[in-house]
């Protein structure tokens, strides 16, 4: 994932929690939310179910105008998100 891509999602990262059938619990900076699948992470998710978040995995995340939060991409090594600045939007 590039830097590009992940700016013009507005980041807004978490460390997964816990995961249930299409709802992930993740922990951000500003606590803990339930978090469903973007449209791209289900495409990717049907096509390879190893795709999906698991517990300890960071993850990318959108809030949308109605106060949906969704996983938009999943980084699975810790490494990655030390390239992102800001944890979440002002």
């Amino acid at each position: 994932m590039s830097a590009q891509r992940v700016a013009r999602l507005d980041p807004w990262v978490g460390c997964v929690l816990a995961c249930e059938t299409g709802i992930a619990r993740v922990l951000t900076d500003r606590g803990e939310i339930r978090a469903s699948y973007g449209g791209s992470m289900l495409c990717r998710i049907a096509r390879d179910r190893g795709c999906a978040a698991s517990p300890g995995d960071w993850v990318v995340l959108r809030r949308w105008p109605d106060n949906r939060v969704t996983i938009e991409d999943v980084w699975v090594q810790s490494a990655q998100v030390a390239d992102v600045i800001r944890l979440h939007p002002n």
